[in-house]
């Protein structure tokens, strides 16, 4: 009789074998799969998670514009709400870089054993490490252009189409990088685990899914064998029923149990493909949306060219500019001294990013005939790439090269304003002056005063003589302002102290508005200075609205322009109550 029972066991053993098997080869080609296919993914849910966030929080919302992120955000919630997280055990590329890692230190000498207690407080870094990503990253900018994410490292790296330089490894998230490398070596998941910012808000949503994995107490013995091969360290002897939000299906605890006890309610594979094929087509057709989208915008941008004669030279010029992954080539027309359209020969980023940058930068850069645009949140890479590229096609036509990104540096407490390198061409005032006047006037009206008419219903004047052309920014009781090229810099009050911007003047016109410094809460700062900065350079005046919801950044931001200027203007902060909701 024990004999018979011996060699029950032995079978029994030996299709559990073959059980594990076939698991862990359907898991393996499935995570191949989607690291060929899509190796960002996951890149992409949280850069999608961010946008939708920053476009609220900065009211920018727009259904239409975040419809590809709602799509995407939601079907991977949905997705983790019916089956757990099946994409972080199958579909994830940054877990299954951790898990080749595990598998490759299996031979170490030592691996680190942490107790279930120290497992437990661990776990909740990662609900501070996605505390911090949405209040000092997404809401403050804390971090500025610093490439901080080991993310993005990682998605830079993990493809088949192309490496970057080795330059962007020296950052910091390298340096992170190469901290979850080696954790990774000694503890299996350490990242997802311990700090992963997606799994601090899957875990929550895995409690509550369908299909989970039983295990009747009745039917299992003591040796808690699942309990010690949980891929996540979950303490799985405890449960009949696996709800935990840490377990990520990985489907182990079902190959190694003797007693066959450990069942899921739905076939693995069949599960895991589901769920992998169905992000798989929202990924693409996410793609397919940015193509068009892109496609579309900027087949506008090409045919609406701009009336009056530009600043270049008319020709046909390439530029190269470093994106995500390598390289962005591309090639820029010049008709009628304006930029008419720009064409991109060759890109290795990511579609989903670089089609999203591509929609936004290159008609931004036609409409303004300038570079100094902003770049597209979740696309920041691709975005400076494009820029790059046009900067560098046209050379020295371009006249300065700065992307408007608000950060916070030391804080400026001078009320003195400095101005520098200041030139004055008439020639090329004249020539700049008159390409703005409106085609409508006639040649014979020179002598004459033409106004224009701006928002506010105040009156912009342009004074010609046969010498020279002088714009006049604005004029006030006590103060006309004149403006020669230059840089100036001005400072005014705002909310919470002291806001400093720099003022480039080219040609008599205001061309660009760089912030230096600011001490303004970020999400109220960036919706003001967003509008009013664009409204002031579209203007050419400083005589403009201010944001609803961020009036005190709005004064601020107007007083520090009109003080690099010379413009008298008298901030209402003083006297208005100050309170948030501002």
């Amino acid at each position: 009789m024990d004999n018979n029972r011996t060699n029950y066991s032995v079978i029994q053993n030996k299709a559990k074998t073959k059980k594990i098997h076939a698991v862990n080869i359907i898991r393996a080609v499935i995570q191949i799969i989607s690291f060929i296919i899509m190796p960002g993914l996951f890149i992409s849910i949280f850069s999608s998670l961010g946008a939708i966030y920053t476009s609220i929080i900065q009211g920018t919302f727009n259904i239409s514009e975040q419809s590809w992120h709602i799509v995407l955000v939601s079907a991977v919630f949905i997705i983790t709400f019916i089956w757990g997280r099946f994409f972080c055990g199958f579909i994830c590329s940054f877990g299954a870089m951790q898990d080749l890692l595990w598998f490759g230190g299996k031979h170490m000498p030592k691996k680190i054993k942490v107790s279930q207690k120290a497992d437990r407080i661990l776990k909740l870094l990662k609900y501070a490490v996605l505390l911090f990503i949405v209040v000092g990253i997404w809401t403050f900018s804390a971090t500025g252009t610093t490439l901080w994410s080991p993310w993005t490292i990682f998605g830079m790296y993990a493809t088949f189409r192309g490496f970057p330089s080795a330059e962007y490894l020296l950052s910091i998230g390298g340096a992170l990088m190469l901290v979850i490398i080696i954790g990774s070596l000694f503890i299996e998941r350490f990242f997802c685990k311990y700090l992963c910012p997606l799994g601090a808000l899957f875990s929550p949503v895995s409690k509550f899914r369908i299909f989970r994995i039983k295990k009747p107490s009745t039917s299992c013995g003591n040796c808690k064998l699942c309990s010690g091969k949980c891929t996540m360290s979950v303490p799985m002897s405890k449960y009949d029923s696996i709800s935990d939000g840490e377990c990520i299906n990985c489907m182990r605890c079902t190959t190694v149990c003797h007693r066959d006890n450990i069942k899921a309610d739905v076939i693995p594979a069949v599960s895991g493909t589901v769920a992998a094929t169905a992000l798989m087509g929202v990924y693409f057709v996410g793609n397919i949306s940015s193509d068009f989208q892109a496609n579309n915008s900027l087949l506008t941008s090409q045919i609406s060219d701009t009336e009056s004669t530009g600043k270049f030279k008319d020709g046909t010029y390439n530029g190269t500019g470093s994106g995500f992954r390598g390289d962005i080539s591309l090639t820029v027309t010049v008709s009628g001294g304006n930029i008419t359209d720009i064409t991109v020969n060759e890109s290795r980023d990511d579609n989903e990013f670089f089609s999203k940058a591509q929609s936004k930068i290159i008609p931004s850069i036609i409409s303004s005939q300038s570079i100094n645009v902003d770049t597209v949140s979740g696309a920041t890479f691709s975005s400076r790439g494009i820029i790059e590229a046009v900067k560098n096609a046209l050379g020295n036509q371009i006249m300065q090269y700065e992307i408007s990104q608000p950060s916070v540096s030391e804080n400026s407490t001078s009320n003195n304003f400095t101005k520098k390198n200041k030139k004055k061409n008439n020639t090329d005032i004249e020539e700049s002056s008159l390409n703005d006047i409106s085609q409508e006037s006639s040649e014979e009206s020179k002598n004459s005063e033409i106004f224009k008419e701006n928002d506010e219903s105040s009156y912009q004047i342009i004074e010609e003589n046969e010498e020279e052309v002088i714009p006049v920014q604005e004029e006030s009781e006590n103060n006309t302002s004149t403006l020669s090229d230059g840089v100036y810099t001005g400072t005014g009050t705002g909310y919470r102290g002291a806001t400093n911007v720099s003022v480039t003047v080219s040609g008599g016109r205001i061309v660009d508005i760089t912030i230096n410094s600011y001490q303004d809460d970020g999400q109220f700062f960036n919706r003001a200075s967003g509008s009013i900065i664009s409204l002031v350079i579209e203007s050419q005046s400083t005589n403009v609205d201010t944001v609803s919801g961020a009036t005190f950044s709005s004064n601020g931001l107007i007083e520090a322009i009109s003080n690099a200027l010379g413009i008298e203007f008298i901030n209402p902060n003083s006297t208005i109550s100050r309170k948030h909701g501002r």
